[in-house]
């Protein structure tokens, strides 16, 4: 929202889309293959889990980076 602020309308719109997307894979892969497990194997438990945590930290990862070009942006505009 920050690029769309700062006047990056296409920009600003397809972080929105991209972490609309990546959230809502994240929310379904857990979900799906975690979720629905009822063993306790590696591969149907824990590897699914692994593999969120790891989604939801590059996730913050990209909103970090986000947040400081939104700043960035709006620094240039003044």
């Amino acid at each position: 929202m920050g690029q769309i602020y700062g006047g990056k309308v296409g920009r600003g719109a397809a972080f929105l889309l991209a972490f609309i997307i990546v959230g809502n894979l994240n929310a379904i892969w857990l979900s799906v293959f975690a979720g629905a497990q009822t063993d306790l194997s590696f591969f149907s438990y824990t590897f699914p889990r692994m593999l969120h945590d790891i989604f939801a930290i590059y996730g913050i990862i990209f909103w970090l980076w986000q947040v400081v070009d939104a700043y960035l942006v709006a620094k240039k505009i003044q």
